[in-house]
């Protein structure tokens, strides 16, 4: 069983490997790309036609594998599609990611996940999704930005959460602060400066009254919650 289970981990580290093997051996400065949002947008640009594909697929990637790149793939977004369809692409791809990196923590099980991330990190995040107050801890964590969201998407599929319920409440909780990104971006194209400041201005006040009221804060949220389990 384990040769089999090791089996597996390696068959799923190539594929992960490969995708982005062949994305890079077709467009040698993908790399470059996808940390420069202004290069990304004129990629997106560039392969006008099949672009929405190409950004959806980032979206997942992204998500899947962790990179720190969500911002800059939103402003690429919203600058080259508009905030509509920006936001359903990257909401369907964070959806689609979040969902297979459960589900790949769920089959391949801890000792892979431990493999990727600390052991001690790990279980912390385990430990806080095993509680009857998980979903608060899930909409506070994906709400905030600066949390490593990757490592709490794999610890979530070590738990016995749900793929559909977590996958759903972890998607709209990122909704806020992509559709910030989504909104600044295209302000931004339309050079709508007020627009731009407002954005700014609406985040900083949020992050202030998150920080200064996280207790009121998670007292609503509990609620909330309860409310909504009965």
């Amino acid at each position: 069983m384990k040769i089999i289970k090791n089996l597996k981990i390696i068959i799923f580290i190539a594929i992960i490997a490969g995708i982005p093997l062949i994305v890079f051996l077709r467009y040698p400065d993908f790399g470059s790309i996808l940390t420069d949002r202004d290069a990304l947008s004129a990629f997106l640009e560039a392969n006008e036609g099949q672009n929405a594909l190409i950004y959806f697929f980032i979206e997942v990637i992204t998500v899947t594998i962790g990179l720190p790149i969500g911002q800059v793939v939103n402003f690429a977004g919203g600058f080259i599609f508009g905030v509509g369809i920006a936001y359903l692409l990257s909401i369907g791809g964070t959806a689609v990611g979040t969902f297979i990196a459960f589900n790949i923590a769920r089959y391949f099980g801890k000792e892979f996940v431990i493999m990727v991330f600390k052991e001690k990190n790990v279980d912390k995040f385990v430990a806080m999704m095993s509680t009857g107050k998980a979903y608060i801890v899930i909409v506070l964590f994906y709400l905030i930005p600066g949390f490593p969201k990757d490592l709490f998407t794999y610890a979530a599929g070590l738990t016995n959460l749900k793929a559909i319920p977590f996958v759903l409440t972890a998607s709209i909780a990122r909704s806020p602060a992509m559709l910030a990104t989504l909104l600044f971006a295209d302000f931004l194209r339309a050079e709508n400066y007020v627009g731009v400041a407002v954005v700014i201005i609406i985040v900083a006040v949020f992050l202030v009254v998150v920080l200064v009221k996280r207790k009121q804060v998670f007292s609503y949220l509990e609620n909330l919650h309860e409310k909504v389990m009965r």
